[in-house]
């Protein structure tokens, strides 16, 4: 199993902002500096990971998420970056 490299585990704290409207959740996140190319997100189970790469340093910002959610949109612009996450729809069985 690879392991990260200590410079590719450094996690930072930009300013973030997550709201929840019930079907969608938002994620604006300032990078300032940041150009798109340098940006890649992951989801994975409850976890969406949005990583930048700067001078040969990977930064990691995690944040929780509903199990399930997937990417519905993504859009850079004037250094922000907004993820909308779409959940899964309920079941209509319960």
């Amino acid at each position: 199993m690879k392991r990260d490299s200590p410079k590719d585990r450094t996690l930072f704290n930009p300013p973030v902002s997550v709201t929840d409207d019930g079907r969608f959740i938002h994620v604006s996140i300032h990078l300032p500096g940041v150009a798109e190319e340098q940006i890649r997100i992951d989801l994975e189970r409850t976890m969406c990971t949005v990583s930048i790469l700067v001078k040969e340093r990977t930064l990691k910002k995690a944040i929780r998420i509903p199990p399930g959610a997937r990417v519905f949109q993504k859009k850079f612009s004037d250094e922000v970056l907004k993820i909308t996450l779409e959940k899964p729809a309920p079941d209509p069985g319960l």
